[in-house]
């Protein structure tokens, strides 16, 4: 494995060609600021970016909008539904925003499964997947119909232990358990389950870009 960025690493938003992403840094001052870079998969170089260009890869041509709409934007999770272009931003203590492809919120509420919040997104057409870490599940909801379609997983089940990120990567989903420090895999079209990789601490979220894996652990991010 190559590490990429230390533990100082507080959002990831993976792209075409890499990813960008925001670090915590202290300035000259001794105050302690979020500063934004690119990862270019490519040429595997590591430049500053502006803030608005970290913002335009998170959420879109609407990203004044939405970032104004959301607040604190870091700390969120988004996705863009391909079928729809509507965006949903999901923030860890379960708020979600459905916004509309011209950036215009259509709700906002706290987002529960069985009064257990949910979190992590991966788009899927029209729908979202979450983890419900308390209920060692993950659900795929529809902003629109406001419903829960599938559950995989539960409180019975020892399919997943403390799930606490989810990715999509073509018709597969790739479960990040934080206690289990493994990475699960979800076939959508036969729904067999198996565990995918394994580490000796946590991991919290998978993606892929230009064919090369890349997963946050607890020491940092890394190139598989």
């Amino acid at each position: 494995m190559k590490k990429i960025v230390d533990d100082s690493i507080i959002d990831i938003v993976p792209f075409t060609y890499g990813f960008v992403y925001a670090k915590k840094e202290t300035d000259e001052n001794g105050n302690i600021r979020a500063a934004f870079y690119c990862f270019n998969a490519q040429t595997q170089k590591v430049e500053a970016v502006r803030r608005s260009g970290y913002l335009h890869t998170k959420f879109g041509e609407n990203f004044e909008k939405i970032s104004q709409i959301v607040g604190n934007f870091i700390f969120c999770d988004c996705a863009t539904l391909p079928t729809t272009g509507e965006t949903v931003a999901l923030f860890p203590e379960s708020k979600m925003y459905f916004i509309d492809n011209d950036g215009s919120l259509i709700w906002d509420e706290e987002l529960c499964y069985r009064e257990s919040p949910v979190k992590g997104l991966a788009a899927d057409d029209d729908c979202v997947w979450c983890v419900v870490p308390e209920k060692n599940a993950i659900v795929r909801f529809s902003p629109s119909a406001k419903k829960v379609y599938i559950r995989i997983g539960g409180n019975e089940s020892t399919t997943f232990d403390d799930p606490v990120g989810v990715s999509k990567v073509g018709n597969s989903l790739f479960v990040c358990c934080g206690k289990s420090k493994k990475i699960r895999k979800i076939d959508l079209q036969t729904y067999s389950i198996k565990d995918y990789r394994m580490f000796d601490e946590g991991v919290y979220k998978y993606f892929r870009v230009l064919g090369k894996e890349y997963v946050l652990l607890k020491s940092g991010f890394y190139m598989l």
